[in-house]
């Protein structure tokens, strides 16, 4: 049974002070729902209400270490009333589930022919070197972002020091060049697409798109000056405008239901 309007796919989202999205890695799976077209409802958890509402719900852990239990989830539900949903966890399986239930070519697919390799290698071992440009400049930003429930939760579990204070103005300034060269190094990359389309894959958007598409919204959504994202989005001659404006088109074809928890 398809997910439908009035019995959509629940979305297990990380959720902010505002009880609004914020993280990059769920944002990968809001994404993914969102270029298939499929109907979801999305339930926002804070950090201490993750393994509680989990475990409550009957998904075994995610991980064997702490944390045990992570998002994203999403639930999708089965084709009879009387049975459970599948629980899906971790964004990468979350896609491959999606691209298994929702097929192409009725659903677009996530993963083109050929490439669930190639992006599982992009994932692992390039991926985490856009993260490390960009968390050091956002994390700071957290202590904003989140309600107090949550950090006391991270402080308590990762420890004191786990969200770093607010960074000096030189600090920054030299944090926003290394994650530049970052970024400008997979521009020139990009290049060799010879213009076609903004993407990783040229005109075609994948699962590594997805991800760096949460990057970018994960600096929108943390900045406290909406100037470092405006400056993001123009390293690289504007490519990084052109590629968030690709990125925003998928978010706005959501069919997310307006209600929420």
């Amino acid at each position: 049974m398809a997910a439908t309007e009035k019995n959509p796919i629940i979305f297990y989202d990380l959720a902010d002070a505002n009880n609004k999205h914020w993280s990059f890695n769920p944002y990968k799976t809001r994404l993914s729902l969102n270029y298939k077209g499929l109907p979801y409802r999305v339930v926002y958890l804070s950090f201490p209400d993750i393994e509680p509402r989990l475990k409550e719900l009957g998904m075994p852990p995610v991980s064997d270490t702490f944390p045990r239990y992570t998002l994203p989830v999403i639930a999708d539900p089965s084709a009879d009333p009387n049975d459970k949903p599948t629980y899906v966890s971790d964004s990468f399986g979350i896609a491959l589930y999606l691209d298994e239930k929702y097929p192409a070519p009725k659903y677009p697919a996530i993963f083109s022919p050929g490439t669930h390799g190639l992006q599982k290698l992009l994932m692992s071992e390039y991926f985490p070197t856009l993260v490390s440009a960009i968390i050091p400049i956002c994390a700071p930003n957290l202590l904003q972002l989140l309600d107090s429930r949550s950090l006391e939760y991270l402080r308590r579990t990762r420890g004191a020091n786990f969200i770093p204070e607010p960074l000096a103005k030189d600090d920054k300034v030299q944090l926003i060049k290394k994650a530049q060269q970052t970024f400008e190094n997979l521009a020139h990359f990009l290049e060799l697409n010879n213009g076609i389309g903004p993407f990783i894959l040229g005109t075609q958007v994948s699962f590594v798109d997805f991800s760096i598409g949460g990057l970018l919204d994960f600096i929108q959504k943390s900045g406290k000056d909406p100037a470092v994202f405006t400056e993001v989005l123009n390293w690289s001659d504007g490519k990084w405008g052109v590629y968030w404006e690709g990125i925003q088109q998928i978010e706005r074809g959501s069919l997310e239901a307006l209600t929420d928890e």
